[in-house]
């Protein structure tokens, strides 16, 4: 061959590459900062946060009544099912783990389906006439686009034999003895469960690797008795995020806000998570018969975004946010102002200039400032 003839001895050298990372069931790693990332269960909300990053702890401050904070911890919990992570979940009182029988059935990876309402809101806005000045421009989008996770149904529960198959811890506060503190044990009871379980970062072999998902409701309520001051919740906080920082585990911890009514120990609490958000539902308020807040039922304000292995946190398209809950979904969209759709000012106007041309009939020397109006 060519090569014989010129004396060209073939070696073995191949040049190493990288080999195949495996990574736990339902995570993948960030584009941004390569930070191995869950899904929360909420698609708008992944894309905000830009995902869960194991490790991490999330703060959610609950709305007045806690009817929508709940279900994201709903989602949490029910894209841990599908994806096969282990669950545990505290709350201060016994009824807190009722909460496993109430999670959304997956409907895959088909998108739900809109109500007969909001298609009807689609089409008006798709054929509604506009300013010719203004219909170049892009349509303005509310919602989000996630390809990250699954998507739920909240009119249906997930099958109970569907949660069975994932290894679930409970914990209450309720069921601690009157001379224990309830804080302190459930401290214990993750460290259990992460060395039981395998869960920790220096131990689990590659190939067993698997995700814990620990959510904690109504943290700090007056319900986890004697253990509510602040020092014991902030001690807790900064142990909860240093336990999980070495695990493969992630938590969402859910603060009622409202009962604490102390705004320098809540951004304390901020400063102790990885990321906080906060709902502000329209339910008693005055915002609730305000017509510019007529498309949602609250506001969604993110307090903290998260940031690792970067200089500048993920920041998302907007931080003017609101929430609304469908009939089969809940979902965070991007808040602006309702089309205004009335002819009341119109018909003011013509009749300010009515008044003036006639007035202009009967003193014609006389100038109306209504002309020069606009």
């Amino acid at each position: 061959t060519f090569y014989d003839r010129i004396g060209f001895v073939m070696t073995s050298f191949k040049k190493a590459g990288r080999g195949k990372v495996v990574h736990p069931r339902g995570t993948k790693p960030s584009l941004h900062n390569s930070q191995l990332l869950i899904s929360s269960g909420t698609p708008s909300l992944d894309v905000l946060l830009g995902g869960l990053a194991i490790g991490s702890v999330l703060l959610v401050e609950e709305d007045a009544y806690n009817s929508y904070a709940r279900f994201l911890v709903k989602y949490f919990l029910a894209e841990g099912v599908m994806c096969g992570h282990a669950l545990l979940v505290a709350g201060p009182s016994i009824h807190s783990t009722d909460i496993l029988k109430e999670l959304p059935a997956s409907v895959g990876s088909q998108v739900v389906v809109p109500t007969l309402a909001e298609s009807s809101v689609a089409t008006s806005q798709e054929t509604m006439d506009i300013a010719w000045r203004y219909q170049n421009l892009p349509a303005m989008k509310s919602g989000f686009s996630n390809n990250f996770g699954h998507f739920y149904d909240l009119s249906k529960t997930m099958d109970q034999s569907r949660v069975d198959l994932v290894p679930v811890t409970t914990f209450s506060a309720s069921n601690v003895q009157s001379s224990g503190n309830s804080l302190n044990e459930l401290s214990e009871k993750v460290r259990e469960v992460i060395v039981a379980g395998s869960y920790s970062t220096s131990t689990t072999p590659l190939s067993e690797r698997n995700v814990l998902r620990i959510a904690i409701q109504s943290f700090g309520s007056p319900l986890w008795s004697k253990d509510g001051d602040a020092v014991a919740l902030a001690q807790f906080l900064h142990s909860l995020r240093a336990t999980v920082r070495g695990a493969y585990a992630t938590a969402v911890v859910t603060i009622p806000n409202h009962m604490l009514e102390d705004e320098v120990l809540m951004r304390r609490f901020e400063r102790l998570c990885d990321a906080a958000v906060s709902l502000e539902s329209f339910s008693g308020s005055h915002k609730e018969e305000n017509p510019l807040y007529q498309d949602y039922h609250g506001l969604f304000h993110i307090r903290k975004l998260p940031c690792f292995n970067c200089l500048v946190p993920h920041y998302p398209e907007t931080l003017e946010l609101g929430f609304k809950l469908y009939r089969k979904k809940f979902s965070i969209e991007k808040l602006h102002l309702p089309p205004e759709l009335s002819d009341t000012a119109n018909r003011a106007q013509e009749d300010t200039v009515k008044k003036s041309n006639t007035a202009a009939d009967q003193h014609s020397n006389t100038y109306s400032r209504y002309n020069i109006d606009f």
